[in-house]
């Protein structure tokens, strides 16, 4: 089955549930702005467009289309915005029941305060990423409770990995429903995804800059010769890692450092995330203790508030770079900081700290030895030579 046979099942399965009176009430499409959830609001555009023309009276639910703004997306969110305008004015002109709503998470969960303001560790791995849950869950689980859809669309599909084939597999009620989620495109390919955009485009326009952008993401960008399919990888053609500039739970990242050749002005935020890795990496960036007193071992514990004003000025100083390159290259500057009020929070923060958690200032020294936890060992501790250690004392 090709991508144009998917592609009139996926909105006629779009078409069958949006006019199933069992099942009123508003829908939730979820857009990233990258290729699966663009192919997968294209098509719910398809079906209402296909109604509107043959039975207009039909089109009575309303639709909302949700996107989180990170305030660190700086390879996708320039193209997302103009993307928004576009699907604003197809909304507008074809008068559509359709809303775009844009989340935002609120200063005091906003990555650089939790970060460079209060000294939260950096997330570490795909189980302890609790930036998406503050970034993008939590601001988007709020807007949806406002909405209260009976229905929440997603550009999910079995063949992007074992794991989302598990997942998928363990709450789907039928082929292309789970618990209040639907899936219009489960069944498509990587090779399906990219002939869909390239060849059909979108309601809204062509697909032209966002092959663009995953093109510069990956050094190549192409339809491959062979059929894709369950053994497909994350890592293939077309299938570069979208998101923030500066996430530090991808080992390497190759994406962004691509990119980053041909926008030259995001590399001073490439070096910023690995800067951000090496400082939490030092344990004389901790303070050995938790916000609330508690003695941990050294090396563990909150970024302390003497680090936090080194990573402050490594971030202003990024900025800077950043401005200066993306002028030369006529392109529009991005701050990771990027409100006056952003600002003062977290110097306040500094402040409150200093005043009610003195602890938190700066790591105790230690002499060229110290003692640490190790799993195994009788006693459970283990004497481990300080490498940062001033041997000239």
């Amino acid at each position: 089955m090709d991508h144009k046979q998917k592609r009139m099942i996926a909105i006629g399965e779009t078409l069958k549930a949006y006019t199933d009176e069992t099942k009123p009430g508003p829908w939730n499409v979820t857009w990233s702005g990258g290729k699966d959830s663009t192919v997968t609001l294209d098509v719910v555009f398809q079906a209402v467009l296909l109604l509107k023309k043959n039975n207009p009276e039909a089109l009575i639910r309303e639709i909302f289309i949700t996107t989180a703004n990170t305030g660190l997306d700086f390879v996708t969110d320039p193209l997302k915005q103009s993307e928004m305008k576009k699907i604003e004015e197809l909304i507008k002109r074809e008068g559509l029941p359709m809303t775009i709503v844009e989340v935002q998470a609120p200063l005091e969960k906003s990555f650089m305060y939790l970060t460079v303001g209060k000294g939260y560790p950096l997330p570490k791995n795909r189980m302890n990423r609790w930036c998406t849950e503050r970034l993008k869950i939590e601001p988007s689980q709020k807007r949806l409770k406002e909405i209260s859809p009976v229905l929440t669309i997603m550009g999910v599909r079995l063949s992007e990995s074992a794991a989302r084939r598990e997942s998928i597999e363990s709450r789907r009620e039928s082929e292309y429903f789970a618990d209040g989620a639907f899936y219009p495109i489960v069944n498509f390919t990587l090779d399906d995804v990219w002939s869909y955009l390239v060849r059909e485009g979108m309601a809204w326009g062509d697909a032209e800059e966002l092959g663009q952008l995953y093109k510069d993401a990956t050094g190549e960008c192409g339809l491959r010769q062979r059929k894709a399919g369950a053994g497909e990888k994350n890592d293939d053609p077309c299938g570069a890692r979208t998101g923030c500039i500066i996430c530090p739970v991808v080992k390497i990242d190759k994406s962004s450092q691509e990119f980053a050749k041909s926008h030259p002005w995001l590399q001073p935020y490439v070096d910023l995330r690995n800067l951000m890795i090496d400082m939490y990496k030092d344990p004389r960036n901790k303070a050995g203790r938790k916000r609330d007193g508690k003695v941990l071992e050294y090396g563990q514990g909150t970024f302390t508030i003497k680090a936090r004003m080194a990573l402050y000025e490594a971030v202003r100083q990024a900025e800077a770079d950043n401005e200066e390159l993306a002028l030369r290259y006529g392109a529009e500057p991005q701050k990771l900081i990027y409100s006056k009020e952003l600002d003062e929070l977290i110097q306040q923060q500094w402040q409150t700290d200093m005043d009610e958690h003195p602890w938190l200032e700066d790591a105790d020294e230690i002499g060229l030895f110290y003692e640490t936890k190790i799993k195994g060992l009788a006693n459970g501790y283990q004497l481990v030579w300080n490498i940062h250690y001033d041997m000239s004392k």
